[in-house]
């Protein structure tokens, strides 16, 4: 990855990874995935994809303890 090169791209940078873990958090907490697209202000496809994520991880036994 890239290293971002200003500080505007660096508040970028985060702002995009506390939305993932929005993201994550409410497909956690069980949040239908198109509220979680409406209230977070994403594309549903963004939302599908981190819901896919947790699932795959979930069945392998991954967990965050």
């Amino acid at each position: 990855m890239k290293k971002p090169d200003s500080v505007d791209e660096l508040i970028a940078v985060q702002s995009e990874l506390l939305r993932d873990m929005f993201i994550a958090n409410l497909a956690i907490a069980g949040v239908p995935q198109l509220q979680i697209a409406k209230l977070v202000r994403v594309d549903l496809n963004r939302v599908n994809r981190i819901g896919k994520l947790l699932k795959k991880n979930k069945k392998l036994g991954i967990t965050d303890s």
